[in-house]
This record gives structure tokens, C-alpha cells and sequence, in this order.
């Protein structure tokens, strides 16, 4: 479904932000993270970014009730940090396809240096192709981690791979950036995105019952301003100007955070 020159800008997003990725975000945590709140600001920033995204990791492994049973299919796995941090929180099997060779070295790296009893593994596929192989596994759960943003043009077709991949009654944890304009992948404040109430439309729409939806948007700012301070810290102007107008567009809500958790009919 997405084009040569798609794939070509996906890895090469990763590749060229990796080296400040590792410094900001810890290796591998290459989502967002889950925060405490009082009064509706964050209280708890100084826990770090790795550990808000093990925390986001639970949480969403709670919400979509994860247990040792469970067979995950996690598209777009990254660097592998949340496969890992699930296989070690619950104990399931986890399958994480992405498209980036240097993802998956660094997933694989990560994955040797933990305990050789978890059930995980990387492979370096287009989710859209997945090989028949790995299609045909029973998955309880398909996890989607803001692995979509990158193919929002591609949307329907991102949630019906989750749909063909899980067994009826299956469950899909998702959260993604939403819209309706977000300068997240290209930097471009005019590139559009589905609105969060799109978004659970189009989940609807591939056959989910929608369990719960949730707007994440106050940890995706609290996760932001976090990074901000770090960019401050290191005098990085380009991620100075980039978190600061993705700070305003949180706040203007033109950009967000979804979350939600569906079962397959």
C-alpha cells in the first residue's frame, strides 16, 4: 500500500533523528509516555522519559488486558523497547514487524542483553505485506504504538491489517497522533491528520467495537515538554523551534493523542 518513496521517508526519519533520539528519549522508547496529574499538570516529569513509556506500556497492556496467554502482533515495533517491556509486564509472546533494518539491529540488540525466556521476536517486513507466515499466527492482540501517523493518508487500510491479523474476538491496542494538522513526521504544519473522533469512526468502520477511546493529548504534551527541556539542556535549536511549535500546537489542539482499545466482531 504506501509507495517506494513512503518507505524511503519512514526509514529515513528514524535514521536521520536516531542519534538524538537515544539521547532524549533513552534507547528504544520511541513513543510516548504516561504521566500522573494534579490539577491537570503533570506531577511526576522527573521519573524520565524511559520509564513514562514503561508506564504507557502497562497501561495500555492493562487496558487491553494482556496476560501470559496472550500472542501479540506488535506493527511498527521500532527499536522493540515496548515489545520487550510487555513480553517482561505480562509475560506474552510478541511478534514486532517494522520496516527499518537499523530499527530492528537495535531491537535485537536490546532483546540479547534481557532474560533469553522472553517470547519475543523481530522480523523486518512492510505490515502491509506481511508474509503468510506470520499473517496466519492466532493473535489475541494486534498492538499499534503511533505506528500509523506515518501512513495516515493509508489509514483504513492500517486498521484492516489489524482486523486480518486477529482472531474473532481479538483485541486492538492502539494509540496514534491525531488531527486535524500535525507537524509530527514531516514538520509540516500543513500535512492533515483524522480527528480523534475520525479516528474511532474509521475503527468502527473496519468491523471493532470500540471498548474505550481516550484523549491522551495532557501525556502527549507533558512527554513534549520533558523532551523540550532536554533540547534546551543540549542547546539543540532545531529540536528547540520544533518541540516549541508542537507544544503550541497541543495546547491549540490541532494536534493529539488517542487511545483505544477495540475487540474484532
Amino acid at each position: 500500500m504506501t509507495t517506494v518513496d513512503e518507505i524511503k521517508a519512514i526509514v529515513a526519519h528514524y535514521d536521520n533523528h536516531r542519534e538524538w533520539h537515544d539521547l532524549a528519549r533513552g534507547n528504544g522508547n520511541l513513543g510516548d509516555g504516561y504521566y500522573n496529574f494534579s490539577g491537570g499538570e503533570p506531577t511526576n516529569l522527573e521519573i524520565g522519559f524511559p520509564e513514562a513509556c514503561r508506564r504507557m506500556t502497562h497501561y495500555l497492556g492493562v487496558l487491553g488486558q494482556l496476560t501470559a496467554d496472550s500472542v501479540v502482533l506488535d506493527l511498527g515495533c521500532g527499536e522493540g523497547t515496548p515489545a520487550i517491556n510487555m513480553a517482561k509486564q505480562f509475560g506474552c509472546q510478541v511478534v514486532g514487524v517494522d520496516l527499518s533494518k537499523n530499527n530492528l539491529l537495535k531491537a535485537k540488540s536490546f532483546l540479547t542483553e534481557e532474560s533469553s525466556t522472553l517470547k519475543v521476536e523481530f522480523h523486518e517486513q512492510n505490515f502491509f505485506n506481511l508474509t503468510e507466515d506470520l499473517l496466519n499466527r492466532k493473535y489475541t492482540h494486534v498492538w499499534a504504538q503511533v505506528s500509523f501517523f506515518h501512513t495516515h493518508a493509508h489509514l483504513r487500510k492500517c486498521i484492516d491489517v489489524a482486523a486480518s491479523a486477529l482472531q474473532s474476538g481479538g483485541t486492538f491496542i492502539l494509540v496514534d497522533y491525531c488531527g486535524p494538522r500535525h507537524p509530527v513526521f514531516t514538520r509540516d504544519t500543513s500535512k492533515s491528520a483524522p480527528d480523534m473522533n475520525e479516528y474511532v469512526q474509521t475503527v468502527k468502520d473496519a468491523g471493532f467495537r470500540v471498548l474505550l477511546q481516550e484523549d491522551a493529548s495532557r501525556h502527549f504534551l507533558a512527554g513534549t515538554s520533558f523532551l523540550r527541556k532536554i533540547a534546551g539542556e543540549e542547546k539543540n535549536d532545531l529540536e528547540i523551534n520544533f518541540y516549541d511549535g508542537r507544544i503550541s500546537s497541543i495546547k491549540e489542539r490541532l494536534i493529539g493523542m488517542v487511545i483505544i482499545i477495540a475487540q474484532k466482531q
